[in-house]
């Protein structure tokens, strides 16, 4: 018997989207695809996924294989989202599932599932400057660099802001390079270059005072104050 009825079934994700699962290793997230009718075909779902979290067993997440089958039959299969727990402080990040061309039946609806990863680590990350002190000739009108370190890297851009102090005067006896320290995510340090103005004038050591203020995603502690030295030269 030769069956004389077209494919018209078609599948669908049953939602577009679902409450975002926290970073707890092993949580899991349910992506369904679902058949407007029974078919007596097995019906092939090929997807495809992009997002910003990394697929992998050390990143994110690990996903069911590509592609799900919905069995003769049946009228649903899913794809499971198990979650990688990670310690590293970083933004939610999404998984977004696409579907491809299925066989045995037509795509329709709901194509396109974006799935939440809440990031569940603390900003517990600490920065400090490398050093308290350091000093440079004014004749070798070089620079001097203060460098920002952190405890440990963190998924987020970290800035360290500071003030400058001391009896060196800016834009007369040194120019710096930034307004603030930049840290960028999955690094751990980042520099503030001082560069020394050389002059004739007789004067004594002057000294810059780089004051670490508050920092975005990351905890101030240990050596928040830098003295940098300029040694005098003309006699």
């Amino acid at each position: 018997i030769t069956d004389d009825d077209a494919a018209t079934a078609t599948v669908e994700f049953t939602s577009a989207s679902q409450a975002s699962a926290d970073e707890t290793g092993g949580a899991t997230m349910t992506i369904t695809a679902q058949l407007s009718a029974v078919s007596g075909h097995d019906v092939s779902v090929p997807f495809t996924l992009s997002g910003t979290a990394t697929e992998g067993g050390v990143n994110d997440y690990t996903i069911t294989a590509s592609p799900i089958t919905i069995s003769a039959g049946n009228t649903t299969a899913d794809i499971t989202v198990t979650i990688v727990d990670d310690v590293l402080d970083e933004p939610d990040e999404t998984v977004i599932v696409t579907m491809g061309t299925p066989t045995n039946a037509t795509a329709s609806g709901t194509t396109v599932h974006t799935a939440t990863i809440t990031d569940d680590d603390a900003a517990t990350a600490t920065v400090e400057f490398t050093s308290a002190s350091q000093s440079i000739a004014e004749n070798t009108a070089g620079t001097m660099t203060v460098t920002a370190q952190l405890s440990a890297a963190s998924g987020h851009d970290v800035t360290v802001p500071f003030t400058l102090t001391g009896d060196a005067v800016l834009d007369t006896d040194y120019t710096t390079d930034v307004a603030e320290i930049t840290i960028p995510a999955g690094s751990t340090t980042g520099d503030l270059v001082i560069t020394v103005v050389n002059d004739s004038e007789p004067e004594s050591s002057e000294d810059i005072i780089v004051t670490m203020g508050t920092p975005t995603n990351a905890t101030a502690s240990g050596t928040t104050v830098h003295t940098a030295t300029i040694t005098d030269t003309d006699t």
